[in-house]
């Protein structure tokens, strides 16, 4: 046998590589009902399907941030089965109270309280207790 040296064997040597690189990328396959081949498709690029998460079901209230007397936000607006979580950011305790409904959860400086809102719909003044003079106020609106 023949050794191609140069140029010529190089470009023989790329040629071969070429071919074999090339039956080995098709994805051809004996079909099972009539013995020829079929091509298996590449994937296409086009973008998939989006898929939305539902609405998260949880609201985040800050207490006391910046250690202000104040709800971040002051007006909160939930669905009917909403969870609070009331995160309090300060140096002194905190509650969050919508007085004559049987909601008062008091908040120490650092930790977070979670509070399940049951309300009917409506809107509903809530308070801390210990600073609603310091105008530590807010508005709760429930929806159905």
């Amino acid at each position: 046998m023949r050794r191609l040296r140069g140029k010529q064997g190089l470009l023989m040597g790329i040629f071969a590589l070429a071919l074999v690189a090339a039956a080995c990328g098709k994805s051809a396959s004996a079909s099972e009902g009539n013995g020829g081949t079929t091509t298996t498709p590449s994937p296409s690029m086009a973008p998939s399907p989006s898929y939305s998460r539902p609405p998260s079901t949880t609201k985040t209230v800050v207490e006391g941030p910046g250690n202000s007397f104040a709800f971040m936000p002051s007006t909160i607006t939930v669905r009917q089965g909403s969870t609070l979580m009331l995160k309090n950011v300060s140096d002194t305790a905190h509650t969050f109270t919508v007085t004559g409904q049987g909601i008062d959860v008091e908040t120490q400086p650092g930790q977070t309280s979670q509070l399940t809102i049951d309300l009917k719909p409506g809107t509903y003044p809530f308070i801390c207790r210990f600073h609603q003079s310091l105008g530590m106020t807010g508005t709760l609106v429930v929806k159905a």
